[in-house]
């Protein structure tokens, strides 16, 4: 009887599975179409894959339905996925999902946020980096290793140098040797304390929708209380500020709330991800489209402030003066603004 239901199951699962993968990656083939952006099979397989991971996650957490989900988001997501040919099925892993309540127009629901692993982006090296030949493996320099920055002479490049010592578990530094297609070898380098910005923007992501008990909803303050939430979040982020290194913030009790537990659970791990993404950022991309609105989508910033921008839209009334009614024969000059003369 119990092997019954558990085959009654499996069955229940994998046709959930299939019809959700073939819906959503048929509007995501539609979306590729309308952009005209070539659909290949590798980006078939990376979406087919992260539709299959995100279905596997919602079946793993508590209180949470595919049916619930907002289909838009997950559209979106997969084809992030898609855009940009990252593997969710790799090893070690190119990407990773998770759940986030949010509101949209009164109503709560679960949301899709996708995440870059730090093997995804040897992958978006590879597959759109400017002339890139090889990405050789990431160095992971930890405190008390000697390190030599590569020196260049003209446009001949010295050899970065590293020698591990193996003194310290903390990554100070990540480096990126790759090769490109003329032969030469450049050094992608980014350093463990701009992480700080990032956890920052990540702060303030996790603030936006918060209200502190002083009402329901953001959506639903009157303009008392929105200007008492935006003062207490200014107060938080003021208290972030002060932090002097990043693991100042991580320890502050004002932000912890505001802090995911990957961040908490794991620090390490987590800001090593963020320096390989902020490795990568330096390095121009040939991006389709697409390709490019979705790594644009993925930045914690970018999000922050098209949160912010949406927030605050139509948010003071204006008034605009009728113009004088001008004859047609009329010749009228129009001073150009000084910003667009620079």
């Amino acid at each position: 009887m119990a092997e019954k239901k558990e085959v009654a199951q499996k069955q229940e699962f994998t046709t959930g599975l299939s019809n959700w993968t073939n819906t959503i990656t048929g509007l995501v083939s539609r979306d590729f179409e309308q952009c005209g952006v070539s659909y290949d099979e590798y980006a078939k397989q990376c979406a087919m894959n992260a539709m299959s991971s995100i279905f596997q996650l919602v079946q793993n957490t508590d209180n949470a339905d595919m049916n619930n989900l907002n289909t838009s988001n997950l559209r979106e997501v997969v084809a992030q996925c898609a855009s940009l040919k990252l593997n969710a099925n790799a090893v070690p892993r190119e990407v990773y999902f998770q759940l986030r309540s949010k509101q949209i127009n009164g109503q709560w629901c679960k949301m899709v946020e996708m995440g870059i692993e730090g093997d995804g982006n040897d992958a978006l090296l590879r597959q759109f980096g400017n002339n890139i030949d090889t990405v050789y493996p990431v160095w992971l320099v930890k405190d008390g290793d000697d390190f030599t920055y590569p020196r260049r002479r003209g446009i001949e490049v010295e050899p970065a140098e590293w020698t591990q010592k193996g003194l310290s578990d903390k990554t100070v530094r990540v480096v990126y040797p790759v090769k490109l297609k003329d032969g030469t070898v450049d050094y992608l380098i980014a350093e463990r304390e701009p992480v700080r910005t990032n956890l920052i923007a990540h702060i303030r992501n996790n603030l936006l929708n918060e209200t502190f008990g002083i009402c329901e909803n953001r959506y639903k303050a009157t303009p008392k209380q929105k200007e008492q939430i935006k003062a207490k979040k200014e107060e938080i982020m003021a208290t972030v500020r002060e932090c002097e290194t990043l693991e100042d913030i991580l320890k502050c009790e004002a932000a912890k709330p505001y802090i995911s537990a990957a961040w908490l659970d794991t620090p390490e791990a987590m800001i090593v991800r963020k320096m390989r993404n902020n490795a990568i950022k330096k390095f121009p991309k040939n991006l389709n489209s697409m390709a490019s609105s979705s790594l644009l989508q993925l930045d914690e910033t970018y999000k922050v402030t098209q949160e912010e921008i949406k927030e605050n839209e139509n948010s003071q009334e204006f008034t605009v003066d009728e113009p004088d009614v001008v004859a047609e024969s009329e010749a009228v000059e129009v001073e150009t603004p000084e910003f667009a003369k620079e």
